[in-house]
């Protein structure tokens, strides 16, 4: 004021357009606002009052309540019809340690070069369409007791063998043309093993139309009495009793034993025949990664993959060695396929006869390539890996049977 008072016509020459300005500002915008603010406050509060009212009612209703638990059930039950269903081996296959443990389909960690075959160690495998965390899942149930599970291959088995008439004296066969040893082991049902020992033959020999075979009445091996044989020296050398002997003996006179007279030694086998020996090992290198040398006393490894799901023993018969649909397996030593077929819960089975006591069974195949009689030898594919009959996986289950009893494959094949 005192500025404007003294300041004279030059000051009042700047107020002015000031105090019009500010004039303006008040009349237009100010009051405006001021006006604005009141009536909102008054708008407000009339409608917050009476809304408090109104909740507090819906609260209270029962109606209410009951509609709210309606709408979240509904809620509920459609999240879960939309939910995808989630198999067992599939949780928590998005964490970071199932990413850790478990490799990509179409990763190999490792690959081993076994003879001319490649092995691969490391790849998941896959069973319908879930990763299998675990290769152990490859496995079946070929355990003693089930009802479908023998020591009895080929010929043997009690389905395959012909009703034959029983022969009290050794007959003599002539081979016809198309004849294999192992059609005529069934044709008489008698084991090829006892065939081969009746004639000094191996699987290897060459058999021609003419030929004539000695056919024994029974399973086992045939004995030609020498100087200073007895019953008792004889029962010993092959491990049976006098009493089986004089058995299958009808016509045998135990105190006229003769030089030249042929016995029959029911389920013996020749003593000369120089068993495989097992090869012993220990329980910790049955966990190490096989040799180079697959070989071992004339047997191999049977098939292309050494991963073992389930070991022999607690009544399973055999191993299990994990495979997939492209891998082979292989006959694990010279003989003749007895059985190629559909042999119950061990699905599409190859069964070979090694001649000299020895079988081997290669069970769950997904595809067969070997026929009943022909001539394998060690190393040769009989069929392709699968998981038919009681399987849970692709793998291959390998059995090894010596004179009628499961022995452990371990033992034969490393």
């Amino acid at each position: 004021m005192w500025v404007k008072n003294h300041g004279g016509p030059v000051v009042h020459s700047f107020i002015k357009p000031l105090h019009n300005v500010g004039l303006f500002l008040v009349r237009f915008v100010g009051v405006p606002v001021y006006r604005l603010f009141f009536f909102v406050r008054r708008l407000v509060g009339q409608i917050i009052k009476p809304t408090k009212h109104r909740l507090l009612s819906f609260v209270t209703n029962r109606f209410a309540a009951h509609a709210v638990v309606v709408v979240l059930v509904s809620i509920v039950v459609g999240v879960n019809i939309q939910t995808h269903q989630v198999r067992a081996e599939s949780v928590g296959q998005k964490s970071i340690l199932h990413q850790l443990v478990v490799s990509d389909s179409t990763q190999t960690i490792d690959v081993v070069q076994v003879s001319d075959r490649v092995l691969s160690l490391g790849t998941s495998s896959r069973y319908i369409s879930d990763n299998l965390v675990d290769p152990r899942s490859h496995i079946d149930f070929n355990y003693l007791g089930e009802d479908y599970v023998t020591p009895e291959t080929g010929s043997d088995r009690t389905e395959s063998r012909p009703t034959v008439p029983a022969r009290d004296t050794i007959e003599t066969y002539v081979i016809q043309e198309g004849d294999t040893l192992g059609g005529i082991a069934k044709q008489f049902g008698l084991n090829l093993s006892t065939i081969l020992w009746a004639n000094n033959l191996t699987f290897k020999s060459t058999i021609r139309p003419g030929d004539s075979l000695k056919i024994l009445m029974s399973d086992g091996v045939m004995h030609t009495v020498k100087s200073g044989d007895t019953l008792s020296t004889i029962a010993r050398r092959y491990g049976v009793t006098t009493k089986e002997i004089l058995d299958e003996n009808t016509t045998l006179k135990p105190d006229r034993l003769s030089i030249g007279d042929e016995l029959i030694i029911p389920g013996g086998e020749p003593p000369t025949v120089s068993a495989v020996t097992p090869k012993k090992t220990s329980v910790a290198n049955l966990f190490v990664p096989p040799s180079k040398s697959v070989a071992v006393s004339g047997w191999i490894w049977p098939t292309d993959w050494h991963v073992i799901t389930q070991y022999y023993g607690w009544k399973h018969t055999g191993i299990d060695v994990d495979g997939d649909y492209s891998t082979n397996n292989y006959a694990a030593r010279d003989g003749v396929v007895s059985y190629a077929g559909w042999r119950n819960g061990y699905g599409l089975t190859v069964e070979v006869d090694h001649g000299d006591g020895y079988k081997t069974r290669y069970a769950h195949h997904s595809k067969i390539i070997v026929e009943t009689g022909d001539v394998v030898t060690a190393g040769q594919a009989v069929g392709k890996t699968g998981t038919t009959g009681r399987s849970t996986g692709t793998h291959l289950h390998f059995e090894v049977i010596k004179n009628g009893k499961f022995q452990n494959p371990l033992d034969y094949v490393r």
